[in-house]
């Protein structure tokens, strides 16, 4: 029996590649493998005769430079007897066209989420295509020797040129205008969007057919190229020959976080156990009558006057460590209509990690355990998963949260799960997670208070009476006739900060700098980010702060967090990712019988394009922009390229972890406090299967650690892009740009991307003051200026810093 056909991609380490495969799997309806273009193949030839054809991806780069190409090099060289079809696609096609004599050069004006019409000779791959509209993300084009000054009136196009003559043109894009007739290299009127080899299976386009506002014809092509695939292939009556082992490089889809083993229903997030594992579920387990577990107890009062400052200041917990993620003072319907206010007790259990360890540290104030992670892959998040499997219990209602994980994972160590050296760690903890077993939850929606709390002991415990006793007082406290407003009067005195912020002249070259990277090649976008910091000399409650900035900038994901040595105030108003808990498939009967499937929603809400509501206008008077006129601010090309190229990047984070991956809202305008946002959701579903009770599938926080750090902070291609912009911004961003959020007992969670925030360290303190620090930035793309760059940067870091001062000098 012939074995079953299949396509290898060559992946350049690009943000987009998840999605062609997905795009590859639906058209063809075979598997896709991938391997990078540094996976180490000896015998190449014999390797591809597994495959029945082979896609050269995407990438940063150029096709001149080896280690941007790798394999892909070897693939054009094939022997003429070994041949197999090849598409290529972008750095794929550059490739392809540069190993047969063309030329890869600079463009005057790069291509990064522009979206043209492209015009083809509706041959080969384009049959009954003439014109394809289609996105592009380059840099670099490839020049052939064609002659597409105006003067030629595009005469000879189709036909193969002197210095290319093994290649014909499939398609160009003739959009370009006002350009410089001087130098067609670099400006030219026609640019080559795809070509083929006149004799061998070898095909290029230049453009993204898997980009989400590519049009249907653009993935035609894709099909087109499968069909003469396959008619190659029947051409010479050869088959895929025998499976070839692949090496630690390779793999059919990106690798799970860890290994996994089958599971209990009861611990529904998959993961493997360890020797070390589950020590804190055993420790529970120990302390408790045999037969005990671990469950939810709650009730509920009227919120009647009460708000979340006055919850928090009645039970006296700003004057210790907890943790407050705030939607009270901007709820949006279905996204944020909750609040949470997690209590931290002396016994509670506390996760630290430092980048660059192999150790995690378990501690409260009464125990201290070190966590080898050599025992779990060297990952941090595989040995979260294991903590937090044996924790997972069954929730009977559809509040956002119960119990479990409250905490934040910064820059630095969203920055280890995609292979970036960052620099060492200064001494913080770079994720941090607090244990949460006791917590109010404030439904906003309808106004109750929920005091709930994870039991794990008998009916008539302490945790039962904390639980009465407080929702019997905040019930007393609802009922009274006032309650305060929650904001205290503050007097930060410009004259007693020591303000440290980026200088204009500073921030502008590092605009230059990364305008000269994309313009290079090495990538899409890059989001780059300067930081302030405000040394105070008398010591203001960050509380009172926390209070008076939340009424000035009121967001969906606020927060207040006093976790260990930090405290960070945040008024995010983006949700960096949202996973649901896993529940059952309909299929009743599979149930019965021990087989079925569980299912689980992953939502990202990416914000890329912001302008500010309120502008000054040259009378010096304040106009308020009204939710129109932002809408046509933020319509131009480098807004939407913006947050396309994000949304592009996500869905390749999705694809890799999640099926059925969608974008149910694309580029929407959103109002909040000082600015519009342009806003995009992206979505896909998890699947674990289960037979007779063992468990195999993703669970959320792989899904987390497959999309770090958050795209929306760092550009494209991801791992390119952060390591361009750790030699450009020469400072740690720490938790600014991080995310915060919760993963809950029952599989749930929930993370905000932490900006329009500000954070201090306790060793930081000075005297009787503290260092506060603030990170802003923006997105920088070939159609930026310096001037509006710069401006937005401002936009954004004065959100938050006009707590200390109205007016940034």
């Amino acid at each position: 029996m012939p074995r079953e056909h299949r396509i290898l991609f060559i992946d350049a380490y690009d943000s987009f590649s998840h999605n062609i495969i997905a795009l590859l799997e639906q058209i063809s309806r075979v598997k896709v493998t991938k391997i990078t273009i540094d996976a180490v193949i000896l015998d190449l030839e014999d390797f591809l005769s597994s495959f029945s054809a082979v896609v050269c991806g995407p990438g940063p780069g150029h096709p001149a430079v080896i280690e941007d190409v790798g394999l892909m090099n070897r693939i054009w060289k094939l022997p003429d007897s070994r041949l197999i079809p090849v598409l290529g696609i972008c750095l794929g096609f550059q490739s392809l066209v540069h190993e047969f004599g063309a030329s890869v050069v600079r463009l005057q004006q790069p291509r990064h989420g522009i979206k043209t019409t492209i015009t083809s000779s509706s041959k080969s791959i384009f049959e009954g295509l003439p014109c394809v509209d289609a996105v592009q993300y380059h840099s670099l084009h490839a020049f052939t020797g064609h002659d597409v000054s105006p003067a030629s009136g595009k005469n000879g196009l189709w036909m193969p040129s002197e210095l290319c003559p093994q290649l014909e043109p499939l398609a160009w894009d003739l959009s370009s205008q006002d350009n410089d007739e001087s130098n067609f290299r670099t400006n030219p009127a026609a640019i080559l969007m795809a070509a083929k080899h006149i004799t061998k299976p070898f095909y290029g386009v230049q453009f993204h057919p898997e980009s989400i506002c590519s049009e249907a014809s653009a993935v035609q092509i894709v099909a087109n190229w499968w069909k003469m695939a396959g008619m190659w292939s029947s051409s010479l009556k050869t088959k895929p020959g025998a499976m070839v082992t692949l090496d630690s490089n390779t793999s059919t889809r990106p690798n799970s976080l860890c290994t996994s083993i089958p599971t209990t229903p009861a611990t529904s997030v998959g993961t493997r156990t360890s020797r070390n594992s589950q020590s804190y579920l055993k420790e529970i387990l120990d302390s408790k009558p045999e037969g005990m577990k671990p469950n939810l107890i709650s009730t509920h009062v009227p919120i009647g006057v009460l708000n979340v400052p006055t919850i928090c200041e009645a039970m006296d917990l700003p004057a210790t460590d907890m943790i407050v993620f705030d939607s009270e003072m901007h709820q949006l319907p279905q996204l944020a209509e909750t609040s949470i206010v997690g209590i931290i007790l002396p016994d509670t259990k506390k996760i630290q990690y430092r980048v660059g360890s192999n150790e995690a540290y378990v501690l409260s104030e009464r125990m201290s355990e070190r966590i080898d992670l050599k025992d779990y892959d060297d990952d941090i998040f595989c040995y979260l998963q294991d903590f937090m499997s044996g924790l997972t219990i069954q929730v009977d209602n559809d509040r956002a949260f119960s119990a479990g994980l409250m905490g934040y994972i910064a820059y630095e160590a969203c920055l280890e799960t995609i292979g970036v050296n960052t620099r060492k760690s200064s001494g913080h903890p770079d994720i941090s997670f607090a244990f949460i077993e006791r917590s109010i939850l404030i439904d906003h929606k309808h106004q109750l208070l929920y005091v709930q709390a994870l039991r794990h002991d008998t009916p008539d415990s302490s945790t039962s009476h904390w639980v009465s006793k407080t929702s019997s007082f905040l019930e007393s406290l609802s009922q009274k006739s006032t309650s305060s407003s929650g904001v205290d009067s503050l007097s930060l005195a410009t004259g007693g900060l020591q303000r440290n912020l980026p200088k204009e002249s500073e921030y502008k070259s590092k605009i230059a700098h990364c305008q000269d990277e994309i313009s290079a090649g090495e990538s899409y976008e890059l989001c780059l980010t300067d930081q302030t910091s405000i040394s105070m000399v008398e010591n203001v409650s960050a509380w009172s702060m926390y209070k008076q900035l939340r009424a000035l900038n009121p967001s969906t994901f606020g927060a207040f967090v006093r976790l260990g040595p930090l405290t960070l105030l945040s008024t995010s108003p983006e949700r960096f990712m949202k996973w649901s808990r896993f529940e059952k498939s309909p299929d009743t009967m599979a149930q019965k019988i021990g087989f079925g499937e569980q299912i689980a929603t992953c939502q990202f809400r990416p914000m890329k394009g912001t302008v500010r509501k309120y502008q000054t206008q040259p009378d010096g008077s304040t106009h308020q922009l009204s939710r129109d006129e932002a809408t046509a601010i933020l319509a131009t090309p480098k807004e939407q390229a913006e947050n396309l190229m994000i949304v592009d990047l996500i869905r390749h984070d999705l694809q890799g972890v999640c099926h059925d991956v969608s974008v149910p809202g694309l580029m929407v305008v959103e109002e909040y406090g000082s600015v519009y946002q342009l806003v995009s959701v992206i979505e896909g579903k998890m699947s674990k299967s289960f037979m007779c009770g063992l468990y195999d599938g993703k669970c959320g926080i792989e899904c987390l650690a497959a999309s770090l750090p958050p795209g929306s902070m760092t550009g494209a291609p991801k791992k390119r892009s952060c390591e361009l912009l750790e030699k450009i911004e020469k400072k740690p961003r720490s938790v600014y740009s991080g995310v915060l959020g919760y993963i809950d007992v029952s599989g749930k969670g929930d993370f905000s991307v932490i900006i329009r925030s500000m954070y201090k360290w306790d060793d930081e303190c000075h005297h009787s003051g503290a260092t506060w620090h603030i990170g802003a930035g923006g997105a920088i793309t070939t159609l930026s200026s310096e001037e509006g760059e710069w401006q937005e940067m401002l936009t954004k870091l004065r959100s938050t810093y006009r707590l200390f001062d109205p007016v940034i000098s």
